[in-house]
């Protein structure tokens, strides 16, 4: 069954079926405060002892219940709070986890039939059924799908489950089973907005698996060659739901450009530039894909401290939390595909002004020794030392004819300044890839869309506000204007901070703003497509 057909299903079964399930709120209440009889007790008590029939989970909660239903009523309707239950599991869409992971056309069927059949039998498999989906529900949308020992260890190890039959007896007993089923998930704010602009996305777009292919605007494009590419964008823009029509007013149509701009983390310049088209090229399902991994991947983040950094790989941004406080924030640039920044946990140590960069052997051998072998003066004419340990080398001294990345065995260290390719403050953290946060000299590279274009370190934009906001939580020890005297004077220094400062970076293709609205960014790393099969299986390898 495809995932059209799912959708289908579900929008018709929660519009026709509503009135017949919920019942008027002031007569449910009281019909819900009634005792039910011993004779659907011991049904259900006989039902759920039957050998090999659920869970101990399942057995277990019944018995703390005393055998009572949680999700049906003494007339054998589904309560409010099973209604409320099932209607969330049919939007299950809403929190990034597919529908037929939880039975809804099994769950569709019982529910019509104990509309049909008033029986203790159907009561008893209805309420057991959304017991069982209660379990899988909680425990995905709190410690999510992915296995992180078999998939991406990175990510770290999933959070201890809670025992479950407790806690829906105690949400049981305290009236509030849906309340405190969302409280199941992850608090952090990201992840809530992210939650937030989801279930918008879904009530404001048709999750459509097709795509129409739209092309770029270039510097030479001829006049017809530009209309054919603003009609491929109208129709793209309709597919997408930001347009009703590819006959819209021109007005309209820049209008939901733009904002397909914006949503896609885009400069909005009303231009089908080649990153607009790309995106524009997508379709809406594997956009919604993208986001329902971000979340999974929140659900898999540990308790942070109350005052951290954020880098999201993805999105090219830095972020200062305090609290659920976004305080301050950066642009970034961080590695290319082929020099990855990679996803890690560590704190900052301190920082150095006006530093030298020591070159990665990697990086000395691939880039510097084929340039130096093509013009000996390259080195010392961007500011490079070459070192035989401790000790600086002539460069006149170096036979470069003979050279190679074999047998060239020299440390290369460029000096401090503002052409150094640390630019004139780095930021140190302990981590076995052996990146940082550094300032740069190549100041354009913040302007563009995709930022992508270091060897692995994150290049901060406004370091020294950086520097500031750290060297504010040292109290009097430290203050800015000496970090900037120092590099002022071309001095080299180390200033090690007395409270580190946590350090979190992470790689998620989608987010949420303050506004309700979700914006998607390219998946740069090419890392989001095993997850999504996981989230969602193909057709064959669900079991309906």
């Amino acid at each position: 069954m495809s995932f059209q057909n799912v959708l289908f299903i579900v929008l018709c079964f929660i519009l026709t079926s509503c009135s017949s399930v919920v019942s008027d709120n002031s007569s449910e209440k009281v019909i819900e405060t009634l005792e039910f009889s011993s004779d659907l007790k011991a049904s259900l008590k006989g039902y759920i002892a039957q050998p090999d029939s659920e869970s101990p989970s399942i057995k277990k909660v019944y018995d703390m219940s005393g055998f009572v239903p949680f999700w049906v009523n003494e007339r054998m309707e589904l309560s409010n709070v099973g209604v409320e239950f099932s209607n969330i599991l049919f939007k299950s869409m809403h929190y990034g986890l597919d529908t037929m992971r939880y039975d809804v056309i099994e769950l569709r069927d019982k529910i019509n039939g104990l509309n049909e059949i008033k029986s203790d039998i159907s009561a008893i498999e209805l309420d057991v059924l959304l017991t069982v989906q209660y379990f899988k529900f909680s425990n995905d949308i709190s410690r999510g799908i992915v296995d992180t020992s078999k998939y991406h260890p990175e990510f770290g190890s999933r959070k201890p489950s809670k025992d479950l039959s407790e806690y829906l007896y105690e949400s049981h007993i305290e009236g509030k089973i849906i309340e405190k089923l969302l409280d199941l998930e992850p608090q952090k704010d990201e992840y809530k907005k992210l939650q937030a602009g989801l279930a918008l996305f879904l009530t404001e777009h048709t999750l459509v698996d097709s795509s129409l292919k739209v092309h770029a605007l270039k510097k030479k494009s001829s006049e017809s060659d530009s209309l054919k590419i603003y009609k491929e964008a109208k129709e793209a823009l309709v597919l997408h739901d930001y347009i009703e029509s590819n006959q819209v007013a021109d007005s309209i149509f820049l209008k939901g450009l733009q904002v397909f701009q914006i949503n896609h983390g885009l400069t909005p310049d009303l231009k089908v530039g080649k990153n607009t088209a790309k995106a524009l090229s997508g379709n809406p399902l594997d956009f919604y894909k993208r986001a329902a991994v971000s979340l999974e991947k929140w659900k898999l983040v540990n308790d942070w401290e109350d005052e951290y950094i954020l880098v999201n790989v993805a999105t090219y941004k830095l972020k200062f939390y305090k609290g659920e406080n976004l305080l301050q924030e950066h642009k970034v640039v961080v590695g290319t595909n082929a020099n990855k920044t990679p996803e890690l946990d560590s704190e900052i140590e301190y920082m150095v002004a006006y530093p030298f960069w020591t070159v990665p052997k990697s990086i000395r051998n691939r880039e510097l020794v084929p340039k130096s072998k093509n013009d000996s003066t390259y080195l010392s004419r961007n500011n490079y030392q070459l070192l035989k340990g401790a000790k600086v080398i002539e460069m006149s001294s170096i036979d470069w004819k003979n050279i190679s990345a074999d047998n060239f065995d020299y440390t290369v260290r460029q000096r401090g300044g503002r052409s150094n390719a640390l630019g004139l403050i780095k930021y140190f953290f302990k981590n076995k890839h052996a990146v940082y946060f550094h300032d740069t000299p190549s100041k354009g590279k913040f302007m563009n869309d995709i930022r992508a274009y270091s060897h692995g370190c994150v290049r901060v934009d406004e370091p020294m506000k950086l520097a500031k906001y750290l060297l504010a939580r040292e109290g009097e020890i430290f203050h800015i204007d000496s970090v900037q005297a120092t590099i002022d004077k071309r001095q080299r220094k180390t200033i090690t901070l007395q409270h580190n400062m946590p350090v979190h970076i992470r790689y998620f293709t989608a987010e949420g703003d303050e506004e309700g609205n979700i914006r998607f960014y390219p998946d740069i790393y090419r890392k989001e497509k095993e997850l999504e099969d996981i989230i969602f299986p193909k057709e064959e390898e669900i079991e309906v």
